[in-house]
C-alpha cells in the first residue's frame, strides 16, 4: 500500500467536515486539533518498522472493532447531508453503506484507494475557490475580517432572520442576549431557564408565525426539522461574543492543558495504529504527506471562510452546513452547483476510506467479501442508532490507539497481546467513568472524554515490561523465534 493509499485511512470526511464546523464555531479546542491531526500521521510515516499480525485473533477483533466505528462516523456524515437536503437520516447512511461495499468489485483495492483520494481532495478545494472568487477575498483576508467583527449577529440578508431556515438535526441554543425566535413551521419546543438554582424546563407549543420570548441565559431545544427565524443584528446563539473572541477563545489557556494533551494522544497513538511507514527513497511516499496538507488546509479553509461570512451557518452543529450552505448563499443556481460538487467530493473520499480499509481488514481477518459487507453492516447499525459523529470518531481513533498501537510498537507476540488486552481493558473502563462512578472528581472528565490518554501509555508500559523481560529470559533449548520485527502493512 503507498503512502497516497494509506492516507485514505485518516482523511476520513467526518474528520475534514468536523474541523472545518469547529473552526467555523470559533471552539477553543480547534488549534489543537488541526495540529494533531496533520502532526500525528506524519509522525507515523517515520516511525520504525512495524510488526507482521498474524491473521485472526486479538488483531482481527480489534481491527474490525476500530474500522466499524470509524466507518460508522463517516456514515453519520451523510445522514447530515440527507437531513440537510431535506431527506431522512438514514437515507444518507444508506448511500453511504451502498459506496462502501462497491470497493469489493475493484480487483485491487488497496491501490484504489489513492485515485479516489487525489479526486475528493481537488473536488473539495474548487468550490471553496470559487467561493473566495467570489467574495474577492484570500484567506488571511477572511481570517482578518472575522477576527475583527465587534459581535456575531445575524445579518440582515442571511435567511436565518429573513425567511428562516430549517434545523436539520435536533440541538439546544444558548442565548447570550434576549431575543424573539418565530416558529416558520408548527412545533413543540422546550425552554430551560437558569435564573433560579434549579433550572426551570417550560414546554410550549407553536404555530406558525408565533413569536417566543428567549432571555439572557435562556437555552432552547430545538427537535429536527423545525423551521425558525431570528431576529436580524442579534448575538448567535453559542457563537462567540466577537471576532476576537472567535479568533482567541478566552477558553484557551493553562486550564485546557489536559484536554489538549488528550486530543494530541489519541490523534498520535491512531496514527501509529492505522498509518503505515513511508518506504525509504520513493518518490510516492511525498504523495502522502501533500494530500494530507491539502485536505487539512482546506478544511481550515472551509471554517474560516464560513466564520467571515455567514457565522450562524455553525448554529445546530451539523458539520455539513459550511460546505453545503455558504456556497448558496452568494449565488443560488451556482452555489447549489458547488454545493453537490463539495457533497461529490465528500463521497469520493469516503470510497477512498473504504478501499483503504477494506484492503487493511483483508490482510487480518480474510479477503472474503463477506467480512467487509459484515462490518459495513455493523456501521450502518452504529450510525442509526447514535448521533454525534464527533463522539464516533474521537471513540474510534481513542480505540485504535490503546489496542492497536502496542501491537505495533511490541517486541514480541506475547508483549503485543497483553498490551493490547490492557489498553483495550482500561479504554473501555475509562469510556464507561461517567456511567461506573457518577460522583467522580470533574478532573476525571478528561479521561473520560480521551481514554486513550491514559489507556494508551498503560498498554505500551505492559508491552514494554513483557518485552524486556522476555529479551534478558534466555531461550529454551529448541525454542525458534516466531516473534520478528519487520516493515509491513499498517496495523489497521
Amino acid at each position: 500500500m503507498t503512502a497516497l493509499a494509506a492516507m485514505a485511512l485518516w482523511l476520513h470526511p467526518v474528520l475534514l467536515t468536523a474541523l472545518a464546523l469547529r473552526v467555523a464555531a470559533g471552539e477553543a479546542d480547534a488549534p489543537w486539533l488541526v495540529l494533531g491531526a496533520l502532526i500525528a500521521p506524519l509522525v507515523a510515516l517515520l516511525a520504525p518498522s512495524r510488526r507482521t499480525l498474524e491473521r485472526g485473533g486479538p488483531a482481527a477483533i480489534a481491527t474490525g472493532a476500530v474500522l466499524a466505528v470509524l466507518l460508522a462516523a463517516d456514515f453519520l456524515v451523510a445522514g447530515e447531508a440527507a437531513a440537510l437536503l431535506g431527506g431522512a437520516p438514514w437515507q444518507g447512511v444508506a448511500c453511504a453503506a451502498v459506496v462502501a461495499l462497491l470497493v469489493v468489485a475493484w480487483p485491487d483495492t488497496a491501490r484504489a484507494g489513492a485515485p479516489a483520494l487525489v479526486l475528493g481532495v481537488v473536488a473539495l478545494l474548487l468550490p471553496l475557490g470559487a467561493v473566495a472568487v467570489g467574495v474577492g477575498s484570500a484567506p488571511w483576508s477572511a481570517w482578518t475580517r472575522a477576527a475583527s467583527r465587534p459581535a456575531l449577529t445575524f445579518s440582515e440578508h442571511g435567511p436565518w432572520s429573513r425567511e428562516g431556515e430549517r434545523v436539520a438535526l435536533g440541538t439546544r441554543l444558548a442565548f447570550g442576549d434576549g431575543q424573539q425566535v418565530t416558529a416558520v413551521t408548527p412545533g413543540t419546543f422546550r425552554v430551560i431557564e437558569h435564573d433560579t438554582p434549579q433550572p426551570t424546563v417550560r414546554e410550549w407549543r407553536l404555530a406558525a408565525g408565533e413569536t417566543l420570548t428567549l432571555r439572557p441565559g435562556d437555552e432552547l431545544a430545538v427537535p429536527s426539522g423545525a423551521r425558525l427565524r431570528f431576529q436580524a443584528g442579534r448575538r448567535i446563539p453559542g457563537a462567540p461574543a466577537s471576532g476576537p473572541d472567535w479568533a482567541d477563545a478566552p477558553a484557551r489557556g493553562p486550564g485546557m492543558l489536559p484536554a489538549a494533551l488528550g486530543v494530541l494522544v489519541t490523534l498520535l497513538g491512531a496514527a501509529l495504529a492505522v498509518v503505515p511507514s513511508a518506504p525509504r527513497g520513493a518518490r510516492a511516499a511525498v504523495a502522502g504527506p501533500l494530500a494530507l496538507l491539502v485536505a487539512l488546509t482546506g478544511a481550515v479553509g472551509w471554517g474560516v471562510y464560513t466564520a467571515a461570512m455567514a457565522p450562524e451557518l455553525a448554529l445546530g452543529g451539523s458539520s455539513l452546513a459550511p460546505l453545503l450552505r455558504l456556497p448558496i448563499l452568494g449565488h443560488a443556481t451556482r452555489g447549489r452547483l458547488l454545493a453537490l460538487l463539495a457533497l461529490l467530493a465528500l463521497g469520493f473520499i469516503l470510497l477512498a476510506v473504504a478501499a483503504a480499509a477494506r484492503a487493511r481488514l483483508a490482510t487480518v481477518v480474510a479477503p472474503a467479501p463477506g467480512f467487509w459487507a459484515a462490518t459495513v453492516a455493523v456501521a450502518a447499525a452504529l450510525a442509526m442508532g447514535l448521533s454525534d459523529p464527533w463522539w464516533l470518531l474521537m471513540t474510534g481513533l481513542g480505540l485504535a490507539a490503546a489496542a492497536l498501537a502496542p501491537m505495533r510498537l511490541a517486541s514480541s507476540r506475547v508483549a503485543a497481546l497483553a498490551g493490547s488486552v490492557v489498553g483495550a481493558t482500561g479504554f473501555v473502563a475509562l469510556s464507561l467513568l461517567p456511567v461506573l462512578a457518577p460522583g467522580a472528581p470533574a478532573w476525571l472528565g478528561v479521561l473520560a472524554r480521551y481514554p486513550a490518554l491514559l489507556a494508551m501509555p498503560m498498554a505500551l508500559l505492559v508491552a514494554w515490561l513483557l518485552g524486556t523481560a522476555q529479551k534478558r529470559r534466555p531461550p529454551a533449548r529448541g525454542e525458534a523465534r516466531a516473534d520478528r520485527v519487520e516493515e509491513a502493512a499498517p496495523v489497521v
